[in-house]
């Protein structure tokens, strides 16, 4: 048996639902049922991975463009800084910058 539902999407929504049924050549209600039959049957804990991926994900993205526009107080690469920082016994500032101990 098949249900007919009514939703309200919003228009950018429908417009791309719409796009990818034309690109593959299926009904909206297709694609409409084959994604929610996806999401569905994913597990809770699917999701919440999936949720991680995209933060992560997200995380990485800002870090690259974090310099944009800030003034670099130490130019050198990240992994050379949190080395000297592991090999750095007390809180003394960092080579080459400020006064305390070496």
């Amino acid at each position: 048996m098949t249900a007919k539902v009514t939703i309200s999407l919003p228009d950018e929504l429908l417009q791309r639902l719409d796009a990818e049924a034309r690109e593959l050549g299926v009904a909206r209600s297709e694609l409409v049922q084959e994604s929610l039959a996806t999401y569905l049957g994913k597990t809770a804990e699917d999701r919440q991975a999936e949720a991680r991926r995209v933060r992560a994900l997200s995380a990485l993205e800002q870090m690259r463009t974090f310099p944009d526009g800030r003034t670099v107080h130490d130019d050198r690469p990240s992994l050379e800084i949190l080395r000297e920082i592991r090999e750095t016994d007390d809180s003394a500032p960092l080579r080459g910058h400020g006064h305390g101990k070496k």
